[in-house]
C-alpha cells in the first residue's frame, strides 16, 4: 500500500495478522518521516487492534519521535482511495504544524475543570477554529452532553467521530483511554476547510411536532404520527415504482425490489436544525411503531415545536451526495484562494455505511474514499467509520465528514 505525501504531511493504510505486523509495516512506509519536524499524528486503528492501542502508540511514539498523537479505534479505517474494513489494519497521517498552532486535551465529561485548567494557558495566546475530538459512545454521560460542555469552554468547530468497537471504546490523546470525549484544538493559523455529506433523501415536506413524550412523537401536525408517517411512505412508494402500495400489495408475488426496501431499515426520521442555512438535519432510527396509539418511536429526546422530515437512505443517495458535497467543496475553496492544493485530510463516516457498501459487494470504484481521491486528488488522508460523526459539535447518523488542511 502507498505513502501519501505533502510539503506538510504524509499518511499511509496498512493491514495484516497481528497489531505487531500492522505496525511493522506502516513504520517501514513511514521511515522517511523521521527527522522531518513532524509534530502531530492522527491514527485510527481497526478494533481488532484495539487491545494492544497503548502498544502500539507507545512504538509510534518512539520510532518516529513524535510526542502528540490523536484518533480512534473503529470498525473500519481509510486511507487515500482505500478503506479497509472489519480486519486488523490502522490509518495514519503524520502532521507537521508549529507546536505552539495546537493544544492536546483528554478525556472531557462533565466537568471540564481540569481540562479547562490544562487548555488555559493555550486559549490566552490563541484563537480557536478546528477541534478534532472523539468520543466514547458507551462512555456514562452520554456524548452529546459531553460535546456540549466542551463547545461551552473552547468554541471553535468540533468535528470527529465515536469509536466504534466490539472490544474496548479507545481514543488517542497522547494516551490510549476510554471514556468522555477528548482531541485536540487548533489555533486559527491552521487553515482548514469542511463539508458534511449525509446520504440521505427526503421523501416528503417538513412536519411540526405538535405532540410528544419522550422519544414519543404522538402527532406530527395535529394529525396522528402513524399516519403523517405512512402518507409519506405512500408517495415515496408511488415515485419510485410509479404505482399505488395498495395495487402492488394484490399480489406478493409482483412486489418490486425497490418498495421491499422501505421495509429494511432504509427509512429514518430527520429533527432539522433551527437555524441552519444549509437545511441541515440529524437522521435518527425510527426504533418503534404503535398503529393503535398512532405514534412513532425514534433514538432521540424531542419537543413540540420542532421540526421533522422522513429520509430514504441507499447506496445510490451516500454516493450522489457525497460527490456533489465534494464537487462543492473544491469549487468554494478554489473560489476562496484561488486554486485547490489541499495538503492533508481527515474523513470520518458512519459504520452503517461501510457494512452496507461492504454487504452489497460493492467494487472499490463505489467505495467512498475511492470517490474523496477522484475529486481531491492524491492528498495524504486518515480517518475511520465512526459509530456517530461529530459535526459543528452535533452528533449525526449515516453523515460522512471530510475535513482538509489548506
Amino acid at each position: 500500500m502507498s505513502v501519501f505525501t505533502s510539503s506538510r504531511f504524509m499518511s499511509c493504510l496498512v493491514s495484516g495478522e497481528d497489531w505487531r505486523s500492522v505496525a511493522k509495516s506502516a513504520l517501514e512506509q513511514l521511515e522517511g518521516a523521521k527527522g522531518q519536524g513532524y509534530t502531530l499524528g492522527f491514527l485510527y486503528i481497526s478494533d481488532r487492534l484495539a487491545g494492544d492501542s497503548e502498544s502500539l502508540l507507545n512504538l509510534f511514539k518512539s520510532v518516529l519521535g513524535i510526542k502528540h498523537w490523536i484518533g480512534a479505534a473503529g470498525l473500519g479505517v481509510c486511507g487515500c482511495g482505500q478503506e479497509i474494513i472489519d480486519a486488523p489494519a490502522l490509518s495514519v497521517m503524520l502532521c507537521q504544524f508549529d507546536a505552539a498552532d495546537f493544544c492536546i486535551f483528554p478525556s472531557v465529561c462533565e466537568d471540564t475543570h481540569d481540562v479547562a485548567k490544562l487548555l488555559k494557558p493555550w486559549l490566552e495566546h490563541n484563537e480557536p477554529l478546528l477541534v478534532a475530538v472523539h468520543g466514547d459512545p458507551l462512555a456514562a454521560l452520554d456524548p452529546a452532553f459531553s460535546l456540549a460542555a466542551l463547545e461551552r469552554l473552547i468554541g471553535g468547530f468540533l468535528v470527529g467521530g465515536l469509536t466504534s468497537s466490539r472490544s474496548s471504546q479507545i481514543q488517542f490523546a497522547d494516551e490510549a483511554r476510554s471514556g468522555g470525549v477528548s482531541g485536540a484544538v487548533f489555533s486559527s493559523e491552521v487553515e482548514v476547510a469542511s463539508v458534511l455529506s449525509q446520504g440521505c433523501r427526503i421523501i416528503g415536506p417538513e412536519h411540526q411536532i405538535t405532540r410528544v413524550d419522550g422519544q414519543v412523537v404522538l402527532e406530527l401536525d395535529g394529525r396522528l404520527a402513524s399516519q403523517v408517517f405512512e402518507e409519506d411512505l405512500r408517495s415515496m412508494a408511488i415515485k419510485t415504482i410509479d404505482r399505488d402500495p395498495d395495487d402492488v400489495l394484490v399480489d406478493e408475488g409482483e412486489i418490486p425490489e425497490e418498495y421491499k426496501t422501505l421495509f429494511q431499515g432504509e427509512v429514518h426520521a430527520a429533527l432539522l436544525v433551527p437555524g441552519s442555512d444549509q437545511g441541515d438535519y440529524l437522521v435518527r432510527h425510527i426504533t418503534g411503531f404503535d398503529p393503535d396509539e398512532g405514534s412513532l418511536q425514534i433514538a432521540e429526546t424531542s419537543l413540540e415545536g420542532q421540526r421533522l422530515v422522513f429520509v430514504h437512505r441507499d447506496q445510490e443517495s451516500v454516493f450522489e451526495d457525497l460527490s456533489a458535497q465534494l464537487v462543492a467543496l473544491r469549487t468554494r475553496v478554489t473560489h476562496e484562494r484561488g486554486c485547490f492544493e489541499p495538503k492533508g485530510a481527515l474523513y470520518i463516516s458512519c459504520v452503517a455505511r461501510a457494512f452496507k457498501d461492504k454487504q452489497d459487494g460493492s467494487e472499490i470504484g463505489r467505495s467512498e474514499a475511492q470517490l474523496i481521491r477522484d475529486v481531491i486528488g492524491d492528498v495524504p488522508l486518515a480517518g475511520f467509520y465512526a459509530a456517530g460523526e461529530i459535526n459543528a459539535g452535533r452528533l449525526y447518523g449515516y453523515s460522512g465528514i471530510l475535513v482538509l488542511f489548506l
